[in-house]
């Protein structure tokens, strides 16, 4: 008696993939690569806004403890045309521990508080009290895509809060 063939494996011809299925794959690979890469891009761009505003919030509570550590009056400096920052004491201008270079993609604006004195176009200047109070300000944080942040500095208290920025003052 002999055994029927019908459990055997098909014939080499029939085994893989048609070219018609590849190229399919292939189609679909190179749409979903379409979608995801702006977006990718779109969180890359943000992600650098992000770390720029935690970088600033830093360098904020970095010269506020300086200020009271000192028992000095210490200053940050905001540059806009260069988008640096610089601590230094009044008293000592050539002094300057931390600098603090933004990404040429983020632009830099600040928003004085009611009642405070407007900022120079080019500067900003944060004053830090050994009290640890300082001078109140709004920063806006701007890239080239339209995402923004706001980086509030509380006048009593010296707090640095990162937010997004209310509707309308983008």
């Amino acid at each position: 008696m002999k055994q029927s063939r019908q459990n055997s494996a098909p014939p080499a011809a029939d085994q893989g993939f048609s070219l018609m299925e590849l190229l399919l794959v292939l189609a679909l690979l190179t749409v979903l690569a379409a979608l995801t890469v702006p977006a990718l891009h779109s969180w890359q761009q943000r992600l650098t806004l992000e770390r720029a505003a935690t970088a600033l919030q830093h360098q904020i509570t970095e010269t506020r403890l300086r200020s009271i550590q000192s028992g000095e009056r210490w200053l940050l400096v905001l540059s806009l045309p260069e988008k640096t920052s610089r601590q230094l004491r009044p008293d000592r201008p050539l002094y300057r521990p931390e600098i603090l270079q933004l990404p040429k993609t983020i632009s830099l604006k600040a928003e004085p508080e009611k009642g405070q004195p407007t900022t120079d176009a080019h500067m900003i200047r944060l004053m830090f009290r050994p009290d640890g109070t300082c001078s109140a300000t709004s920063l806006l944080l701007n890239d080239t895509r339209g995402n923004s942040l706001s980086l509030s500095i509380d006048r009593l208290t010296g707090s640095v809060r990162i937010t997004a920025p209310k509707p309308g003052k983008v």
